[in-house]
């Protein structure tokens, strides 16, 4: 006969190693998690640096746009209005993708239940696309590093109690929620940069009162 003692031992050794392979699996994935939005953190800030610079430049033409129609030089002005009107896209553009990017990490940050998991997993994942096409001309190593991001949420959604993300949202929610998050940075960005940024369009042309066409 064994030692009564030495096998209600290893019962409670049994006991506690399934506790602890139960765990894991929810540890490892919160891990996962806190490494997206980590990154994501570090992209959006990136982004604001990179809209920063831009502002830069926004002031600089503006004051040379400014100068040259104070010079009655309507030729250079207008061509300096085109440049600041393409710039301010690009600010507009880099704006509304930081936003998007905090707004999911955001959300993800916030998950506390596989359920939140799956419901808040699929419409990032979209998000994220998005913005790295947008930013695949502009800024490539962004891009690049949002689709490394994207692996990461679609292997997160590939181990999720076995479950597929798709088979567990329906595509239709998952784009209308991807869409408001992506709306609310637009409308979020247009505001904040309409009151940082001087308006070109009461610049008139001194002769005969035109506005400069940009």
């Amino acid at each position: 006969m064994g030692n009564p003692f030495r096998r209600k031992q290893n019962e409670k050794e049994n006991v506690v190693s399934k506790i602890m392979n139960v765990t894991k699996p929810q540890e490892s994935k919160k891990e996962q998690i806190i490494s997206v939005t980590q990154r994501l953190d570090t992209q959006a800030r990136s982004l604001d640096t990179a809209v920063k610079r831009f502002e830069m430049r926004d002031a600089e033409i503006f004051r040379k746009v400014v100068r040259a129609m104070e010079n009655r030089e309507q030729a250079r002005a207008n061509i300096y209005a085109t440049e600041l009107g393409e710039i301010r896209k690009v600010e507009k553009m880099l704006a509304h993708a930081s936003l998007a990017l905090q707004s999911v990490s955001t959300r993800l940050s916030t998950i506390s239940e596989v359920g939140d998991l799956v419901t808040v997993l699929s419409p990032a994942k979209t998000v994220l696309n998005d913005i790295r096409s947008e930013m695949f001309n502009i800024m490539p190593e962004a891009s690049q590093e949002l689709e490394n991001i994207g692996g990461m949420l679609s292997e997160i959604c590939s181990t999720t109690s076995g479950q597929y993300i798709d088979n567990s949202i329906g595509v239709q929610a998952a784009n209308e929620e991807a869409l408001k998050i992506l709306e609310e940075a637009e409308v979020a960005a247009e505001s904040s940069l309409k009151n940082k940024l001087p308006e070109i369009s009461p610049i008139y042309n001194t002769n005969n009162r035109r506005p400069l066409e940009a």
